[in-house]
Order: structure tokens, then C-alpha cells, then sequence
């Protein structure tokens, strides 16, 4: 038989135990008021890797467009001899990001938010949507899907190509802001006048791009990569980023955000 342990023994025992146990509440305590902050933090950043990875499959899409022998960007719209908007710039993307049997389905002489087009413009496009707002409505009051992004006013005119070689001649691909993440006041992604001014500011209200967070922007440039332009940048070097070809210089661009 083994000897039965001394009073002394069980004593450090128990003192050993009660501490383990204190030190396993101390730690389930922490976990327990860490964990939602970890959980949040969890989510914000596979939504901003979400909506990142469609903003770099816009650009994907922008490049094998413009890459075509014409080197075009698509108009931000178009409109019939009476003046009347017809088709927006992401029915042109619509083939380049795999659905050209949605595109075959689009009748060009009517408008997108015709009855003969309604069936096409109603259908809700995944990588079109920022999946931070994926509990929102997906489609407007008149059932047309809509786009939790919008092209920069200054690249995408109605009615007017503008050529990446007259953007690589003045300011650089890599300084035009192309499309962008919005907030507020979707439009519906066959709209023919899905586009706003970067240079009117981030998070300024129901015309101008900005965040769920109203932190600022995910932007993506001509060149096709994707970066967070911070909300209190300077307007100065946001005007100038906007314009395709209007020369400003942009100082400490790097430094800036």
C-alpha cells in the first residue's frame, strides 16, 4: 500500500489547485470580454478583404476592356439622340467578369430600366455588392439589383471615351482614381449615371464616395491596384488624384495616407 500523503502535501496541493483554477476564471474572464472585439475586428477585415477583392476584379475587368485594340476606358454612360439615358459603365464590364450570356440578354436600342430589360437589370451581381451592407436591401424599390460602388465622374463622362495612353502621357495610372466603395444611396448597377466626384470629398454626404466605417475610402486606380484613402487627405491631393489628365503635381503622396 502506498503511504497516505501528509497534511502538509495535501495542503500544496489544494493551494495548487485553487490557483490553477483562479488562473483558468482570470483567463476565461479575459477571453470573454476580448473575444467580441476579436470577433468584430475578425469580420471587419474579411469584409474589407471582400470588397477589396471586387473592387481588384473591377479593375481586372477594366483592363482587359481598355486593353482591346481601341485602349479605351467604357463611357460612364450613354444616352439616345433625345437625350435619355440608356446604358451604364458596368453593363460594358459584364462580359469581362463571366457573364456574357447576361450581356447577350441586354436589347442596347431600349434602356436599362426598360420592360423589355427588366428581367436582365433585376438580377443581383455578387461582385458588384460590398459585403459589409450583405444584410441590406440588394435591390431597389423598383426591383433592379443594385452596386455598393461607383465609378470617378472625371473618367467615366456620358457619351465620351477617354484613352489610358492620354492618362499614361499626363498624370500616371497609378495617380487616377478609377471606381470606388459608396455608403449611401446605391444605384442600381445598370444605371447610366453610376458615377460621382472624388474630389467633392469621402463620407460628405449622399453623392460622394465613402466606408461602411465613414473612415474614408477603398479606391481603385486605373493601374488596377486597390489602397484606403484616409477621409482627412488633403482635398488638394484628392482633386488632383481624380482628374485623369490634369497635370497637378501630387507632393508627398506616399506620406499622406
Amino acid at each position: 500500500m502506498c503511504p497516505a500523503p501528509s497534511p502538509e502535501s495535501v495542503k500544496k496541493i489544494k493551494s495548487v489547485s485553487i490557483q490553477v483554477m483562479i488562473a483558468f476564471m482570470i483567463a476565461g474572464g479575459i477571453f470573454a470580454l476580448t473575444y467580441p472585439a476579436l470577433k468584430q475586428s475578425r469580420e471587419i477585415a474579411r469584409s474589407r478583404a471582400n470588397h477589396r477583392g471586387n473592387l481588384r476584379m473591377l479593375g481586372m475587368a477594366m483592363s482587359i476592356y481598355s486593353n482591346r485594340p481601341n485602349q479605351y476606358f467604357p463611357m460612364g454612360g450613354n444616352t439616345n439622340p433625345q437625350n435619355k439615358p440608356l446604358h451604364g459603365w458596368m453593363t460594358s464590364l459584364l462580359p469581362y467578369i463571366g457573364e456574357s450570356a447576361m450581356a447577350r440578354e441586354i436589347d442596347d436600342s431600349y434602356p436599362w430600366n426598360a420592360p423589355e430589360n427588366k428581367d436582365v437589370f433585376s438580377i443581383v451581381i455578387p461582385s458588384f455588392l460590398n459585403s459589409h451592407f450583405v444584410d441590406g436591401p440588394k435591390q431597389d424599390a423598383e426591383g433592379y439589383g443594385l452596386t455598393h460602388f461607383s465609378a470617378n465622374a472625371k473618367l467615366f463622362p456620358i457619351d465620351q471615351n477617354i484613352s489610358t495612353k492620354s492618362i499614361q502621357a499626363a498624370d500616371g495610372l497609378s495617380n487616377t482614381i478609377m471606381t470606388g466603395e459608396i455608403n449611401s444611396h446605391f444605384p442600381a448597377w445598370g444605371s447610366a449615371t453610376n458615377v460621382r466626384d472624388p474630389a467633392k470629398g469621402l463620407n460628405g454626404g449622399p453623392d460622394c464616395f465613402g466606408s461602411p466605417d465613414r473612415k474614408g475610402a477603398f479606391m481603385l486606380f486605373a493601374d488596377g491596384h486597390v489602397r484606403f484613402i484616409d477621409q482627412n487627405i488633403d482635398p488638394q491631393i484628392l482633386k488632383a488624384l481624380s482628374t485623369p489628365a490634369g497635370g497637378e503635381p501630387i507632393p508627398q503622396w506616399e506620406q499622406e495616407f
